[in-house]
């Protein structure tokens, strides 16, 4: 096999087999007096969205997300990502409470969903839909196969 095939070869495997990164959201939640500060570590979301569910008699103080990306409506707080890697929130409440958040996520670009993690702990399956792109490992196929065939028809 000549050199360039090689590198063709090896660009198709690339394009036909580039991993999907999976996204996920993990919270970790840390008691300071009668404050719970609240942080989500986002991973594989560059555009979504993500409602935190706080507990009964906790009260919601602030975040050190953008305002105009994030509602508070009652218990909930619903915060649009774009691009962060990590949203930091304050309620108050007692350290009691910190078992009794929930949470779930979307990713717009992909569809995907699922269910918020508590200290690093998330449940891979939980709410997650495959997501298919129809026609894209055919195009990139195609287009490896059009560039290979441009490098033996170019010598």
């Amino acid at each position: 096999m000549t050199p360039r095939r090689s590198i063709a070869l090896c660009i198709l495997i690339a394009l036909l087999a580039a991993p999907v990164a999976a996204a996920n959201i993990e919270r970790t939640i840390t008691s300071s007096g009668d404050d719970l500060d609240v942080t989500l570590t986002v991973t594989g979301i560059p555009v979504g969205g993500i409602v935190e569910t706080f507990p009964d008699g906790c009260i919601w103080k602030e975040t050190d997300h953008p305002a105009d990306r994030t509602r508070i409506s009652g218990q909930q707080a619903a915060f649009a990502v774009i691009g962060e890697e990590t949203i930091h929130y304050r309620v108050q409440g007692s350290p009691e409470a910190a078992e009794a958040f929930t949470g779930t996520w979307e990713d717009l670009l992909t569809g995907g969903s699922g269910t918020v993690g508590v200290d690093g702990t998330h449940d891979p399956g939980a709410g997650k839909t495959p997501v298919e792109t129809p026609g894209f490992l055919p195009a990139a196929a195609f287009a490896a196969l059009a560039v290979a065939y441009r490098w033996r028809c170019g010598r």
